[in-house]
């Protein structure tokens, strides 16, 4: 017994030893200040009717409506001043233009989520009242903020390299995770509830081993509620392409045909 506590002991300082080399080692990352972060809301309006696939907080708000019950899906673009949005209809197809307009403007709480708003149709001045909710509702979503680190490389055609985010709690700033481990797209990062679990999941573009944003390779860093920490997804790493999530359906499009069913938390392709 006292054999293998000693040997325990033993591993133990020498694994300190080679992690204090490591740190003394490694490059010094320096804050990334221009990283923007594309947070994707799935929003359910009160009655059930309407489906909101929102980006907001960033400086070309877009978002796409599904009307349930009519079939329809409108796109829309506009602005974002503090909590107000102001939404457009635009042609997302180009060999299908309609002659209809709309407009969605509201106050959206970041918090929770939530979304009052006025959908009008042409020239309908008052429009109609819509209650936007989150699509999938959890009592306990943490309240993040994020702090990016990186290396300036100037052989790199984004001239520098994203290394580590560190998750802060926004109530108390502290840093309660760093995710390190990965080369990533200095620029942007993506914020989405990739398997509908109401929790956001963390996704960066990889650029490691000479890959660039075209190859459409990606880093899934899945929030665990039971642990409240992220974790990495090699399974998801596999797929190339980027995760278009079709919240109304609870599924995963990532192009090239490659359409996934998400059910508890498993991937399911459909053929």
């Amino acid at each position: 017994m006292k054999t293998k506590l000693l040997l325990c002991i033993a591993a133990l300082a020498f694994s300190n030893l080679s992690t204090a080399e490591t740190v003394l080692n490694a490059p010094e990352y320096k804050p990334l200040n221009n990283v923007r972060v594309s947070m994707q809301r799935m929003l359910r309006s009160s009655e059930g009717r309407y489906f909101l696939s929102l980006y907001a907080g960033v400086w070309n708000p877009h978002a796409t409506l599904y009307d349930l019950v009519e079939e329809q899906t409108i796109s829309l673009k506009g602005l974002q001043k503090g909590d107000q949005l102001n939404l457009k209809s635009v042609d997302a197809d180009p060999e299908n233009i309609t002659s209809k307009t709309y407009q969605l403007s509201g106050m959206l709480n970041a918090n929770s989520g939530d979304l009052k708003a006025m959908f009008a149709e042409g020239n309908d001045a008052l429009g109609k009242s819509i209650q936007f909710e989150p699509a999938i509702k959890v009592t306990d979503k943490p309240n993040f903020i994020f702090k990016f680190y990186g290396l300036e490389d100037i052989q790199q055609p984004y001239g520098s390299v994203l290394k580590r985010v560190d998750i802060v709690n926004k109530n108390n700033n502290s840093v309660v995770q760093a995710l390190s481990g990965f080369s990533a797209f200095p620029k942007s990062i993506g914020y989405m509830d990739v398997n509908f679990d109401g929790y956001y999941d963390i996704v960066l573009s990889d650029i490691s081993e000479e890959r660039t944003i075209q190859d459409k390779r990606y880093i899934y860093w899945m929030f665990n509620p039971k642990t409240q920490q992220f974790q990495r997804s090699p399974q998801l790493e596999r797929i190339v392409g980027f995760p278009k999530l079709q919240g109304d359906k609870q599924q995963i499009d990532f192009g090239d045909g490659q359409v996934y069913q998400v059910e508890k938390g498993l991937l399911n392709r459909i053929e």
